[in-house]
């Protein structure tokens, strides 16, 4: 058995906003409840520029990813590849393995952002964004796994 899964363009923009905005989310809650709380004005002008760096570093990345990694020598950003040794997570070109004989699960964390987590014995995981693949990839991963 040899199955890869691998991010597509539009998937990795998709995810990378998804968890951008949860990750400014927690940046700009505190810019808009501390000053009620001290009874002050909201500084609007400090959320919009927070806002704008946030898009401008999501896009760049992206962009770059776009430009950059392409052709013969480009670099798996996100995938997993599922073979008769075990499961790989791919980031970056770099890879995480859980043999099969270590395999103890897997959870779907359903909490924002939502999560995968991949379990391993003597505590190794596996974590990964939930929009990481698409749907048809997901559902071909979850049914992999229950096989397992």
């Amino acid at each position: 058995m040899r199955i890869i899964l691998i991010q597509s363009r539009y998937q990795n923009i998709f995810n990378r906003i998804y968890l951008g905005v949860h990750t400014y989310l927690w940046v700009i809650l505190p810019m808009l409840v501390l000053p009620v709380i001290w009874e002050r004005e909201i500084n609007w002008d400090s959320i919009q520029l927070t806002l704008l760096f946030g898009f401008i570093i999501i896009s760049s990345i992206s962009i770059w990813l776009f430009v950059f990694n392409r052709g013969d020598g480009a670099v798996i950003e996100y995938g997993l590849e599922m073979t008769d040794e075990g499961i790989s997570y791919i980031r970056y070109g770099s890879k995480t393995q859980i043999k099969w004989c270590d395999f103890n699960g897997f959870q779907i964390i359903n909490k924002w952002p939502r999560m995968i987590l991949l379990k391993g014995k003597g505590g190794k995981m596996i974590e990964f964004s939930y929009y990481t693949f698409s749907g048809e990839q997901r559902l071909k991963l979850f049914q992999t796994l229950a096989s397992m």
